[in-house]
Order: structure tokens, then C-alpha cells, then sequence
């Protein structure tokens, strides 16, 4: 139980590392963290597609810079509620979900602040692990979800970002997220 709490901690920060966007505290990292665009839109009544591009091809299995961070992922942050959908990978932590637990899947976050330099935001919570359709082209992500499943309507999206998920001691949960530029 407490393996899994971390696992959705540092999922939760990934959400938040897509706030992080916009916050000057933001790091570095491989381009396949780097968005360059993004949407989220309805495709019917009941279903959503999230797609992400990014400036490098996004890795199918776990490399040497997802291996050395707790948590590795993108995100789709609304501003507003502080609620984030998140697609990670994270084998340093270990399994927290049924679908594709060794590989990318995906989580639903709320971000909080609070987190110290250089991270961006706290992880308050980790609030589901939807089963969602994860397709990856290249350096392009695509996401079909049950929008029932997301913490907000597709539209309220505002961001996208990749991130990594850090301990940081400021937060209450012990986990900050870490937007990648």
C-alpha cells in the first residue's frame, strides 16, 4: 500500500509538471519531455483524444533517463482546478496500475504549491488510473479516454508539459513534480 501511494504521489507530480510550464523553476531534460504542441477535444458524446507532440521520439520502453527518475511522464494541467491527466512510465517505482504496468499508462493528479527550487509543484494526490488507449507515432503521443474518466472536460485543458516526479520535504506528500523545458 505504501509503494502504491508513492507511485500515485509521483504520478501526481507529473501531472503538476505541466503547471510547472510556467513556472521559472523548470529543468531541462530530453527532448521527448519538451512539448511543442498539443490538444485535448472531445471525439463524441462519450469518448476524448489527448495528443501530444514533442520535440523528440518518445522512448516505448524505459531508457537510461527514465530509469534514473522516479517518475517520468506528460501532461495535460488545467490551470484553474489544479487538475492534471498524466501519461507515465516509471520502473524505478515499480507497478501502481493493471493496464501496461511496466510501460506508459495513465493517471489523474491534483497539483497543489508549495514544492521548493527547482521543483515546480507538490503532488497533493493521486486521484485514479483510468485505462486509456496510448498510442505513440514517433514523437507524437495520442490518448483515447472515457471522458468520464478525466478530472475535467478535455477543453479546460490549458497546458501540456513533460516532467519528472522528485522527493522534495516541502510538500506534504513527500513528492514534487518537475516540468521539463
Amino acid at each position: 500500500m505504501r509503494k502504491l501511494f508513492a507511485v500515485a504521489v509521483v504520478t501526481a507530480l507529473g501531472a503538476a509538471a505541466m503547471v510547472v510550464g510556467l513556472a521559472p523553476a523548470s529543468t531541462s531534460g530530453p527532448g521527448y519531455l519538451s512539448v511543442v504542441s498539443f490538444s485535448a477535444t472531445s471525439k463524441n458524446p462519450n469518448a476524448a483524444r489527448l495528443k501530444v507532440t514533442t520535440k523528440a521520439l518518445l522512448p516505448r520502453h524505459p531508457d537510461a533517463f527514465i530509469r534514473s527518475n522516479p517518475v517520468v511522464g506528460l501532461a495535460w494541467v488545467d490551470l484553474a482546478t489544479n487538475q492534471a491527466f498524466v501519461v507515465t512510465i516509471h520502473p524505478v517505482l515499480g507497478r501502481d496500475s493493471h493496464q501496461n504496468p511496466r510501460g506508459w499508462h495513465a493517471h489523474t493528479v491534483t497539483l497543489s504549491g508549495g514544492a521548493t527550487s527547482p521543483n515546480d509543484f507538490c503532488l497533493a494526490s493521486i486521484n485514479s488510473s483510468p485505462t486509456a488507449g496510448i498510442s505513440i507515432y514517433g514523437n507524437t503521443m495520442r490518448v483515447n479516454v472515457r471522458k468520464s474518466k478525466l478530472p475535467v472536460a478535455p477543453q479546460a485543458f490549458d497546458i501540456a508539459t513533460g516532467f519528472t516526479v522528485q522527493h522534495d520535504t516541502a510538500c506534504a506528500s513527500g513528492l514534487a513534480v518537475r516540468a521539463s523545458t
